[in-house]
């Protein structure tokens, strides 16, 4: 039941709200007249992008090749400027900001060899149709893998291996180049027996060199690099290897990959694990250059341990399986304990239960020119399918990010003192749960973390855009647009624009909230929000059934529920019910704290709804006009607001 209770001391107590249901003479300039000899200003908010409705986000001009694709008026970018992608050839591949296909590494030549070998007599030459007994030179070359004296090569060597099919493994000396004629027509293809790897780096002068080949159909693991050792592959396809694609470990290890393709990595055999594209570890650096990891087991690239290192330029992660034994995991990246991952120009897509997870102190991202988007929900109970997950005192650091279409949250950061600072970011159009439909939060932050945005766009999310909650939460908001936030999937509840609550600290400087559901801003549950420069605008009624939604689906533009809000400068606009609504919940001990300086609530059904006795109306007065409201002034009894249940998911 809804109390409509104009008195007459609230009445006489707002200079600028007049007598229930009259609203107050609107004067050119933006002057309420309220009954005395002259008017009061209301500055409007100082947003220079408002009717642009989203901040300036920066994320054109885009690197070369990338596509520009306009998306709610902020310019993204795509690194593939061809949709839907062609479907390439053998030993081809379409690496991101290509225009189409391209071969991996090397063209295949019209001869035996590469067409780039050395001349100087350095060459040991290997051809899988070569008669047994040859003696490694161009007349007469080994016929296999195995007769090659891998461990006494001297550096500047370099081992041709013609077309064709070689079984066996590779064990790479520092200094030696292994080369193929072409990823298309040259193959390893490993053995089983106890070597674990296809390709070894061994010590030597220098680092080993691995070209124009393929990896392919292995029992074994791909490529091992481990201690201290140094490999480059260039122009490599790894394909169907099992456990790991590519593995590096141990201090003073240093991979580099370029023009590398890893795909179909299998889990172990025997044990339903692993199959990651890529995993370094304890201390080991890995730099990557136009790679492609697709279609990985449980782990696209896993890094972690202190001092690990891995650099990311121009690549993609799609397409990671969770295990076959559990259904879980998925994931594109993982970053842990100590790890630090540098990432420019990178996709995650369509990946599972998490696109990219950052866990531990002192674990640390780095992205730039990133796109997370479609990571699906891990199919053993059909939750997760976050885009980005950073916990536990984690750090991300990203600039010109996207993270779209995942569902569950697009960006979750909790507990730990985990830090986040975001410049020029979209999230947009993240999911509920396939499992039990609940969620599609945009930005939930959790316990003991620091976020920091700056030119933020969050929009399409479902049952909040974004939520902060949490003693040692503090957000701080900069140029950010919260819009269109839908109702949850799972009971039609929620679309919430800004829900704060359990002690959190929000502060806002030039913020956009609106077409939202039940709520444009909530504040609640000892929560403390600062807003200046600031518009709410078309919060509309949740549209529930009886039998899973409150008796009334509110409709309030801002919400102070046993919480604090400070607002300055602001609109509030177009609320279904209370542009203003503050209550003392039962039984939460922190009052009520609302002060509203300089401002316009418009058009609402109802202007300030009071539902707390006796509470200061002159703070919310300073500079304020209530105008073309159905009501300007109600001490209302409505159904009030309660914290979730949890503060978490």
């Amino acid at each position: 039941m809804v109390l409509r209770a104009c008195t007459r001391l609230l009445v006489v107590t707002l200079t600028a709200l007049v007598a229930c249901g009259d609203d107050p003479a609107v004067l050119d300039g933006g002057t309420v007249d309220g009954g005395g000899d002259g008017g009061v200003y209301v500055a409007p908010p100082e947003i220079p992008w408002l009717e642009d409705g989203v901040p300036e986000i920066m994320l054109a001009p885009c690197p070369d090749a990338w596509r520009e694709v306009v998306v709610d008026g902020v310019t993204e970018c795509d690194p593939y400027p061809v949709e839907p992608q062609p479907t390439c050839d053998a030993g081809d591949v379409h690496f991101p900001g290509d225009a189409g296909c391209r071969p991996i590494g090397e063209a295949c030549p019209p001869g035996d060899y590469a067409a780039t070998l050395p001349t100087d007599g350095s060459v040991v030459y290997v051809n899988a149709a070569a008669a047994a007994g040859g003696d490694g030179t161009l007349a007469e070359p080994y016929g296999g893998l195995s007769d090659i004296a891998w461990s006494s090569l001297s550096p500047g060597t370099t081992i041709a291996l013609a077309k064709g099919t070689y079984e066996g493994t590779v064990h790479v000396r520092g200094g030696v180049r292994v080369v193929g004629a072409c990823v298309r027509d040259t193959r390893l293809t490993g053995y089983t027996g106890p070597i674990p790897s296809v390709v070894t780096a061994l010590p030597g002068v220098g680092e080993g060199v691995v070209e124009n080949l393929t990896v392919g159909g292995a029992l074994q693991r791909g490529v091992l690099v481990d201690g201290g050792r140094s490999l480059t592959l260039e122009g490599v396809l790894i394909e169907g290897t099992h456990e790991t694609g590519v593995l590096a470990s141990d201090p003073g290890t240093t991979v580099t990959l370029r023009d590398v393709v890893i795909r179909d990595t299998q889990e172990e055999t025997g044990s339903v694990r692993f199959g990651h594209g890529i995993a370094v570890a304890s201390g080991a650096e890995l730099t990557a250059t136009r790679l492609v990891v697709s279609r990985s087991h449980e782990i696209g690239i896993l890094l972690y341990g202190g001092g690990t290192a891995v650099t990311l330029t121009d690549a993609v992660i799609r397409e990671t399986a969770p295990r076959t034994s559990d259904g879980t995991f998925g994931r594109g990246i993982d970053v842990e304990d100590g790890a630090a991952l540098t990432a420019t120009r990178v996709l995650i897509a369509n990946n599972h239960d998490i696109g990219i997870f950052v866990f531990g102190d002192g674990t640390a991202t780095a992205l730039t020119d990133v796109i997370v988007r479609d990571t699906q929900p891990q199919p053993s109970d059909g939750l997760y399918g976050r885009g980005i997950d950073v916990e536990e005192g984690g750090e991300l650091t990203a600039t010109r990010l996207v993270i779209a279409n995942n569902h569950t949250t697009g960006l979750y950061a909790a507990q730990g003192g985990t830090r986040v600072t975001l410049t020029d970011v979209v999230i947009r159009d993240t999911q509920p749960n396939v499992g039990d439909a609940a969620g599609g939060r945009g930005l939930n932050v959790e316990g003991e973390v620091s976020l920091t945005a700056t030119r933020l766009s969050i929009a399409r999310s479902h049952e909040l855009g974004a939520y902060v909650a949490g003693r040692l939460a503090s957000v701080i908001l900069t140029d950010t647009a919260i819009r269109e936030t839908k109702q949850r999937a799972s009971d039609s509840a929620g679309g919430r624009g800004l829900n704060v609550e359990y002690g959190a600290r929000v502060e806002g400087d030039r913020v956009v909230i609106e077409d939202s559901l039940e709520f444009g801003v909530l504040s609640t549950d000892g929560a403390s929000v600062t807003l200046r420069d600031v518009a709410i605008a078309g919060v509309s009624r949740a549209a529930c059934s009886s039998s899973t939604c409150p008796e009334e689906p509110y409709g309030h533009g801002v919400v102070v529920a046993s919480g604090g809000l400070d607002l300055t400068r602001f609109q509030v606009h177009d609320a279904a019910t209370c542009g203003i609504f503050l209550a003392q919940l039962e039984g939460i001990a922190p009052e009520v704290v609302l002060d509203l300086e300089t401002g316009v609530v418009s058009s609402s059904e109802i202007g300030v709804c009071v539902q707390v006795d006796g509470y200061d109306l002159a703070r919310l007065t300073n500079g304020v006009e209530y105008r073309d409201n159905g009501t300007n002034l109600e001490a209302t009894t409505l159904p009030v607001p309660e914290p979730l249940s949890s503060i978490t998911e």
